[in-house]
């Protein structure tokens, strides 16, 4: 047998002096002189047998009676039932005195303003950003502890301090009135949870500590001035980051906000140039459509010299044509781009965008389609016959007079609309959508079923369930296995919920109908739909909630959607699985648009901002932030320069796409924004919403500042919140404190930006959906409500 192995002893406890030596060594190791040479001169004062601070010790009781202030006092026990009394004990100290006085959050708040104001004038700018977040913070600390009445006094006090700054903030909190109303206010939610960043400098952040310490003199303050300063020191070390850097203070203070604000200014600081110009196109596919256009041209050549010869003389016709021969040969072939591009973008003085190369697109087929030429040749034809919309046409048009006959040389036109308004719907209308052709429009309800129409009253014929795919070898064979009786309107199901979304195929443009439909629905799901068969083909899943919105990228095969899962995601339509998940948004995205070169892909969301995203890596690369409210509907322009978004406040942003920078603000909607849709042009925006009108809005008038006021109600609160916004994106304006108004004072009504140029209102018909056609004709749909 062997012999027992030894046991090991246990290490003995350290010794006191052990545990003061050790932390001495982790003070003076991470920079706190201060404190140990503190420690030191009481520990050596122990050891002489003296009492630390040179006085005497007290109990604990009678150190609260003290310092405690004197109100307010216990309230009656024998008056209050059992749950007061627990909360009453919970803010009571052995001294029978509250302990969490409400006094000391704005005596802290009181003392650090007067610290940054009596700062030297070097540091003032840097220490300044400090005072929001412990503004924020320590009025939510009153609210939530419980002392309602100091929490309306603190605000009162020291609102008119941010009122210019931070408007938003102080309207935010202004509408906190207990614990309920922080936990269901986003932006509260968000400071309690976020930390405020800011960057001082070495200096400063010293001069802020030495402050907070008490000015370096132990001692020197007590009771509510020194809990004060505990207050503003726990809020710095809970809710702040401070990011102290080597050298001078800073001029002007920089990089400051919220963590998600600061990410966003972040990377927008770091914005890498994005390729916004048109895709480039198939070199055999633009010669095809070049020929076609070229056979077309030669009736219309003739009459053109035709009407030259007639307007002048043998000799001048005969030296106009030699000259229009020669400034031909001279001049290079025009391409498809130029030919279908509008001729005021090409005139226009902004910088030009950078187009993509082939390989930064997503990889499309390289066979050369019929349907590809005739959508191109069809899009010149289009082109050719569009009006041109602007904002000159509401302004007075130069008359010229050529003897008795008067014109009109207006330069631009305003826009017509075709309102189709769906009867006997009531509220189960949700969505729709038109063909690019203008032959069929589709509307889903709340039934889970979609309807089709077909505009110019035809038949929407099916193929027989029974014909021989081998007899099919042309178009006219395809006539002949379809349906003789067919209905001029079509019912699709298969979904399970709710129709949110619809999205026509894209690939046959405007030289013929869609073969395809796309749906969105509460049941997770996308389908495909087969406008042939008129059947569902696909049942595309992996969003785990509702599926909010769908869209067809500008050449087909790839599409989008967004849900409530708080993602968009990137589909081919031969895969039933998601190709690209784009992850980022803090809520619901709502909306989702390609941009029309399919290399970005736009998304509005319920946490108040859009995101711009590579198709290519699924990388978001700008990020737009200034929204105060969701984001239910978004429009890319086809020049690829503008990103239209609309929230639940009934305003509409418009972004520079590649600075990432608010161009304006645009105001006149008196409630829910349902639609955007850009001109070819991309100078008019049309908006549709639950106030029953089509809005038509001039994209190019530069921004404007004028403020107006607006009001909303508080709830059972009965007060009314007034904010003052400028429509040119600047917030600003004078009001009362807190911006409260009194019960019953009648508001003042939004008034409308300079840049809406007419209002086009319905009967009774919220306009959920608005459509341009590539001749700029106007189409929308709703449906008739009840009076």
């Amino acid at each position: 047998m062997s012999a027992a192995a030894p046991q090991a002893q246990p290490k003995p406890p350290p010794s006191e002096a052990d545990s003061f030596r050790t932390i001495l060594d982790y003070l003076e190791r991470h920079g706190h002189s201060r404190a140990a040479s503190t420690l030191r001169a009481d520990l050596k004062t122990v050891a002489e047998g003296g009492v630390i601070g040179g006085g005497k010790a007290v109990g604990l009781d009678e150190f609260a009676d003290k310092n405690a202030p004197n109100a307010p006092k216990v309230p009656n026990q024998a008056a209050m039932n059992g749950v007061a009394q627990n909360m009453a004990r919970s803010r009571i100290g052995p001294g029978g005195q509250v302990l969490q006085d409400a006094p000391s959050w704005e005596k802290g708040y009181e003392g650090m303003r007067g610290f940054v104001e009596n700062s030297l004038d070097i540091h003032r700018p840097e220490l300044h950003p400090l005072l929001l977040p412990l503004f924020v913070h320590s009025y939510l600390d009153l609210v939530l502890v419980g002392f309602r009445d100091a929490a309306d006094h603190f605000l009162r006090r020291f609102s008119p301090d941010h009122n210019t700054t931070s408007p938003h903030v102080v309207r935010m909190l202004a509408a906190i009135r207990n614990e309920s109303h922080v936990r269901e206010s986003e932006d509260a939610t968000r400071w309690r949870q976020e930390r405020y960043c800011m960057r001082l400098s070495e200096r400063g952040w010293g001069l802020l500590l030495g402050w907070l310490q008490g000015g370096g003199l132990a001692g020197s303050i007590e009771g509510t001035e020194a809990r004060g300063r505990d207050r503003v020191l726990s809020i710095i070390n809970e809710r702040v980051k401070v990011d102290a850097f080597p050298g001078p203070p800073l001029a002007v203070a920089s990089d400051y906000g919220l963590l998600s604000e600061m990410a966003s200014k972040r990377s927008k600081d770091m914005l890498h140039e994005l390729k916004l110009g048109p895709a480039p196109m198939d070199a055999k596919l633009e010669r095809e459509v070049l020929r076609a256009v070229k056979e077309e041209e030669p009736a219309s050549t003739a009459d053109a010299s035709t009407s030259a010869a007639a307007a002048g003389t043998a000799d001048g016709a005969q030296t106009a044509n030699a000259n229009g021969e020669a400034a031909a040969a001279a001049l290079p072939e025009p391409t498809v781009l130029d030919l279908t591009t509008p001729q005021a973008n090409k005139d226009s003085a902004l910088p030009p965008l950078v187009s993509p190369f082939p390989a930064d697109l997503p990889p499309y087929p390289n066979s050369l389609r019929t349907i590809d030429v005739a959508r191109e040749v069809e899009r010149v034809r289009e082109a050719r016959k569009r009006i041109k919309l602007g904002a000159e046409a509401y302004q007075p048009a130069k008359v010229v007079t050529m003897g008795a006959q008067t014109q009109d040389k207006s330069a631009a036109a305003k826009p017509s609309a075709c309102l189709f308004t769906i009867h006997d719907s009531g509220d189960s209308l949700t969505t729709a959508a038109f063909s690019e052709d203008s032959t069929l429009m589709a509307a889903g309800f709340l039934e889970s079923y979609i309807r089709l129409w077909n505009l110019k009253g035809e038949k929407l014929p099916a193929l027989r369930s029974d014909f021989d795919s081998d007899e099919v070898t042309d178009a006219n064979s395809l006539k002949k296995v379809k349906q003789k009786n067919a209905p001029t309107t079509r019912k699709l199901v298969g979904h399970s919920g709710p129709i949110y979304a619809l999205s026509f195929d894209p690939v046959p443009g405007a030289s013929g109908p869609p073969r395809y439909l796309l749906s969105a629905s509460q049941d997770s799901t996308i389908r495909l739909w087969s406008l042939e068969t008129y059947t569902n083909v696909v049942a595309y899943r992996g969003h785990r909630e509702p599926v909010w919105d769908v869209e067809w990228g500008p050449r087909g095969i790839y599409f989008a959607s967004a849900s409530r899962d708080r993602t968009a995601r990137l589909w081919s339509s031969d895969k039933t699985s998601a190709i690209r998940i784009f992850a980022g948004h803090l809520s619901d995205v709502n909306c989702v648009r390609f941009h029309p070169n399919s290399l970005y892909l736009a998304t509005g969301s319920s946490d108040r901002t859009c995101r711009l995203w590579d198709v290519q890596k699924g990388t978001c690369v700008r990020v737009f932030t200034g929204h105060r409210a969701p984001v239910m509907a978004i429009a890319m322009s086809p020049d690829g320069r503008y990103l239209a978004s609309a929230s639940e406040d009934s305003l509409i942003i418009l972004w520079d796409l590649a600075s990432g920078r608010k161009i304006k603000t645009m105001a006149g909607h008196t409630s829910s924004i349902y639609s955007l849709a850009f001109s070819a042009e991309s100078s008019v925006l049309i908006s549709g919403g639950a106030d029953s009108t089509v809005r038509v809005w001039d994209v190019l008038a530069p921004p404007v500042v004028e403020p107006a006021t607006r009001a909303v109600t508080l709830g059972a609160l009965g007060v009314k919140r007034v904010s003052t916004v400028g429509f040119g994106g600047v917030d600003g304006g004078e009001g009362k404190p807190n911006g409260l108004l009194p019960r019953g004072q009648l508001r003042e009504e939004p008034k409308e930006s300079a840049d809406l140029l007419a209002t086009l209102a319905t009967k009774r018909t919220p306009v959920l959906k608005t459509h341009f056609t590539p001749r700029n004709l106007v189409l929308a749909a709703g449906p008739l409500q009840d009076d």
